[in-house]
């Protein structure tokens, strides 16, 4: 996709968000809008992703916005523990969280395609893993069945011995 396609797109919803409503109830539509009409573009996670800082930094309060309300709610109960500072850091905190969830909610995480390149041949487990575990299996000492049935038929013989062995008293 051509970047300056992308630019384009940009500036058209960085020139809308002035007549968009930006409280915080439509904050994930606002970059929802965005990263739609990149998706729908052709845009890639990659390219789409390169757009995510700077249009959060567009969609923050001003300092002067920030401070005013910080003015109409200082005396609000709940904001009484906060200071303007922390006010309007968690305010920004707020607007980069939601573009950041808009974002992965239209560009989902790209699979890691050498994760796993063998293909699975033994059920779910490829070759490799196959052999790893057989090579496992194998390092076992193999029962001889034969041997145990003559044990178990002879008169003397006493499988819980066998499995316990002998105590330290020879009992």
């Amino acid at each position: 996709m051509p970047t300056a396609n992308l630019d384009l797109i940009y500036e058209k919803w960085k020139a809308s968000l002035r007549d968009k409503d930006r409280s915080k109830d439509h904050v994930s539509s606002n970059f929802d809008e965005l990263f739609d009409a990149f998706n729908a573009a052709g845009a890639t996670f990659e390219e789409a992703h390169s757009y995510l800082a700077q249009a959060i930094k567009v969609h923050l309060p001003s300092p002067s916005l920030a401070k005013a309300f910080w003015k109409t709610v200082k005396n609000n109960p709940n904001y009484a523990e906060s200071n303007e500072k922390e006010f309007t850091d968690s305010w920004n905190k707020d607007i980069g969280d939601k573009a950041t969830n808009s974002f992965y909610n239209i560009y989902p995480l790209p699979e890691d395609k050498d994760e796993d390149p063998e293909p699975k041949i033994y059920g779910s487990m490829s070759a490799k893993e196959y052999k790893l575990q057989r090579r496992h299996a194998d390092s076992y000492p193999i029962l001889d069945t034969e041997e145990l049935e003559r044990r178990l038929q002879s008169e003397t013989y006493d499988p819980v011995e066998d499995i316990l062995g002998e105590d330290d008293n020879g009992e």
